[in-house]
């Protein structure tokens, strides 16, 4: 049985230096979205206080929401973006026409904004406790 300790405590190596969501031909490094990265509620926290109370009373749009959060994580989630170029992993994103473009805060806010869904799944990815805990990496690992 699973204390509520193997259920979330997590690593904090893995917190801050991140683990590798897997897309195929990309992959981008991710820290977690959790209290165990002080960079990112330093981040996030800077960047919600003057929307808070228009959060609170639900007037802040999806859209807005999306940009502001994407800025955040450009900044304190997204350690490291690589795409698979002759079989060898380059560092940077792959751009609309297929160009190589810089990793780089500008050009992760940019792709996040062209593709919603993709923010949406490092989002979640980004805040799931299961991804930082060390057994889970360390099984992962031995698969």
């Amino acid at each position: 049985m699973a204390s509520m300790y193997d259920i979330f405590q997590t690593d904090e190596n893995l917190e801050t230096g991140g683990i590798w969501l897997d897309y195929g031909d990309f992959r981008i490094l991710i820290a977690s979205a959790g209290q165990g990265n002080k960079k990112y509620i330093r981040i996030a926290e800077r960047a919600l206080k003057p929307i808070r109370r228009a959060m609170q009373a639900g007037a802040v749009s999806n859209e807005r929401s999306m940009v502001i959060m994407s800025e955040v994580y450009a900044k304190s989630i997204i350690l490291n973006w690589q795409v698979k170029v002759d079989g060898e992993w380059k560092v940077g994103i792959d751009g609309p026409e297929g160009e190589l473009l810089p990793f780089n805060e500008e050009e992760v806010i940019k792709t996040f904004g062209a593709l919603p869904n993709l923010f949406l799944d490092v989002q979640e990815q980004a805040q799931s406790t299961a991804n930082f805990r060390k057994l889970e990496q360390e099984t992962d690992t031995k698969n």
